[in-house]
């Protein structure tokens, strides 16, 4: 009796067959799945290890508040920007974290997605005799223009050698970034700086220390400071001056309650948080100073690291990679 073979059966003992039959290489033909884009923490760990820079402990301030309700320290760090970047608000803020002077001043401003506000005025605590007068042209400075001119040169020229030499396809950093404030913008010595007719402005983005505006020509003197805690800051670019950023613990001067009178102040200074102390990162013992590194301006791994979060939103939206060394 001959063997019965379905009509099912037949077909799938030829396809077998045309399988096997089939060439080597005409197999191999079936494509693979693309691999997945590199996410942010895999762009960083793959940075040259020279490419991340250190940030100096000079330029360093620490903010302590009180230990929160359950004995948990509160401890922010503060990046100031360099000297050489600089003008007399940021020198001011040297002196008075020098001279301890924020030690049991208050909190009295929090603003949702805004600011958090501290300072003097609540105590009308006398500011120290050697400050600087600000004028508000300090709020720009050449050289934060030239060193981001030099950064996005060498960027541009690291891009090209790695796009034509090492088979990559990274992106212009300005095709990357959307600006709707009307300024170029890009990166130098880790800051998101901007320029509008010829003047050279650090950009405020969240983490950004802003010191309080009175009336022109009066720009304040750095005893007064908003920490910008959301992106609506961007609007006081060039019309409120820049000294720092938070780069370490931001989570302590947003998490706290909120005020409740017009601007978020607090209505009653019973809710007043009072500051333990502010002090110069140099000023500690060396084993307690904290030790930063941020990836240099003019690393192609930076533009990677923006493309990783989806390459999409103004210059604030990807904050410059920054991470504590370890001790």
């Amino acid at each position: 009796m001959r063997p019965f073979y379905s009509t099912k059966c037949l077909f799938l003992l030829l396809a077998g067959w045309a399988l096997i039959a089939l060439p080597a290489h005409a197999q191999d033909e079936v494509p693979e799945e693309a691999a997945p884009p590199p996410t942010p923490e895999q762009v960083l760990s793959a940075a040259p290890a020279d490419h991340w820079l250190p940030i100096p402990v000079s330029d360093l301030m620490i903010f302590t508040l009180p230990d929160d309700t359950e004995g948990n320290p509160r401890q922010t760090v503060i990046q100031l920007i360099p000297a050489q970047m600089s003008g007399a608000h940021v020198r001011n803020v040297r002196k008075f974290a020098a001279q301890r002077w924020w030690d049991g001043t208050k909190i009295y401003r929090v603003s949702k997605d805004f600011v958090t506000q501290f300072g003097g005025n609540p105590d009308n605590k006398k500011v120290p005799k050697n400050l600087e007068t600000v004028p508000e042209s300090d709020y720009f400075n050449a050289a934060l223009g030239a060193k981001r001119a030099t950064d996005q040169a060498a960027l541009d020229a690291a891009v090209a050698y790695s796009n034509e030499y090492q088979g990559t396809e990274i992106r212009p950093l300005m095709k990357m970034i959307y600006e709707s404030y009307g300024s170029k913008v890009g990166f130098g010595a880790g800051w998101p700086i901007g320029t509008k007719d010829g003047k050279a402005f650090p950009i405020t983005c969240r983490g950004s220390l802003s010191p309080a505006h009175y009336d022109p020509p009066d720009a304040g003197t750095g005893a007064e400071i908003s920490i910008i805690t959301g992106e609506a800051a961007r609007s006081l670019d060039m019309t409120f001056g820049m000294v720092g950023r938070v780069i370490d613990g931001i989570e302590h001067v947003t998490n706290l309650p909120l005020g409740t009178a017009a601007g978020g102040f607090y209505a009653d200074k019973s809710q007043h948080i009072t500051i333990t102390s502010v002090r110069l990162a140099s000023e500690l013992p060396v084993a307690d100073q904290p030790r930063y590194e941020y990836l240099a301006s003019y690393s192609p791994s930076l533009l990677q690291y923006i493309e990783a979060h989806g390459g999409y939103g103004n210059i604030c939206t990807v904050p410059v990679p920054i991470r504590k060394i370890a001790e």
